[in-house]
């Protein structure tokens, strides 16, 4: 017979906010991640990893991402730029990105190109303004159609934007294709978020982990070497 099995209860108004996002966080997993890139109203490029993030219908192409707040309680700088242009670019999260989305995750001044941060390259889209991840194995370029405000105002783990965004043009390797032409997950490699630092792959690294740093870490490091 096999032991009695103890059970936690967990009562959302009797938490916190930030209470409330770690456990759909730690039990809504592995979850996707949209590598969004966008262009600022100055020319800036910007590059967030948001894990909360799916696809809606096929017809149209709908697919969305909650885009919340940063630490200081502003918008991220992604949701200010896409609102500006109405355009973002999902870049598919795959190994050959994993090492470097805790940089490009770090909160820094809005003036910082992510793309320098990560050596990455920008690639001009087809039908956005908003360039992609010449490094992405696969890229969607959306358009945004609608905007759903939710969650506790001013709360950091409580507001959210919900952006309902249309894809307009898709762009993938070929070194993802199986020998019938689909789309094989294993040659894609996607990475997953799981709780706290750990991640998910499903190619070789299988489950590994990455540190969360802030621009002040990281600002550190670089005046270190």
């Amino acid at each position: 017979m096999s032991e009695e099995t103890n059970w936690i209860d967990f009562d959302p108004s009797d938490k916190t906010p930030a209470d409330r996002q770690f456990l759909l966080s730690q039990l809504v997993v592995p979850r996707p991640i949209a590598m969004i890139s966008t262009i600022g109203e100055d020319g800036v490029l910007n590059i967030a990893p948001m894990s909360y993030f799916l696809p809606i219908t096929g017809s149209p192409m709908l697919v969305g991402v909650t885009m919340g707040l940063r630490e200081d309680g502003e918008p991220k700088h992604t949701f200010l730029n896409a609102s500006h242009t109405g355009d973002f670019v999902i870049n598919i999260t795959t190994e050959n990105l994993a090492e470097d989305i805790e940089i490009v995750a770090i909160e820094s001044p809005h003036s910082v190109n992510e793309y320098e941060l990560a050596n990455w390259t920008p690639s001009e889209s087809e039908k956005i303004k908003s360039p992609g991840i010449a490094e992405a194995r696969a890229r969607l370029e959306c358009e945004i159609r609608e905007v759903v405000k939710l969650g506790e105002t001013g709360v950091p783990f409580g507001e959210v934007n919900f952006v309902i965004a249309e894809v307009v043009w898709a762009t993938y390797s070929e070194e993802i294709l199986n020998e019938r032409g689909r789309i094989d997950p294993l040659l894609l490699e996607p990475i997953g978020r799981l709780g706290l630092r750990s991640f998910i792959s499903a190619g070789e690294k299988a489950v590994f982990s990455l540190e969360r740093i802030s621009w002040e870490q990281y600002q550190s490091g670089l005046n270190s070497d």
